[in-house]
């Protein structure tokens, strides 16, 4: 639904089709231009809720960026370090934080 870059919204209109797949603890993210998927874990215990996203394919691969959450509904806001191990703190960006914060909405399947 949306995405910040480090301070900048990025157009609703370039965002295409991008998503994120969730089976179990695997993760496929379909974004712009690339396929990036790994493993998740997920620790709901921590306030803000965090999570890591480990990369096992695509440009990513080999990488981990952390990150927290919040689920409201079927939305899912999630801030996330793109380099370096920098969990943010809060749901917001800043040049030169190297963070990205999204909002998804879930999509049910057939």
């Amino acid at each position: 639904m949306s995405l910040e870059l480090e301070g900048q919204m990025i157009p609703a209109g370039m965002l295409g089709s991008a998503r994120i797949v969730i089976q179990q603890d695997k993760f496929v993210s379909l974004a712009m231009g690339a396929t990036y998927e790994g493993t998740i874990e997920i620790d709901a215990g921590q306030s803000p809720k965090t999570f890591n996203l480990h990369f096992t394919a695509g440009p990513e691969a080999g990488n981990t960026s952390p990150g927290i959450y919040e689920l409201d509904g079927e939305n899912w806001k999630i801030c996330l370090a793109l380099r370096g191990d920098n969990r943010p703190q809060g749901f917001a960006t800043a040049p030169g934080s190297g963070h990205a914060c999204e909002i998804l909405k879930r999509q049910t399947t057939q």
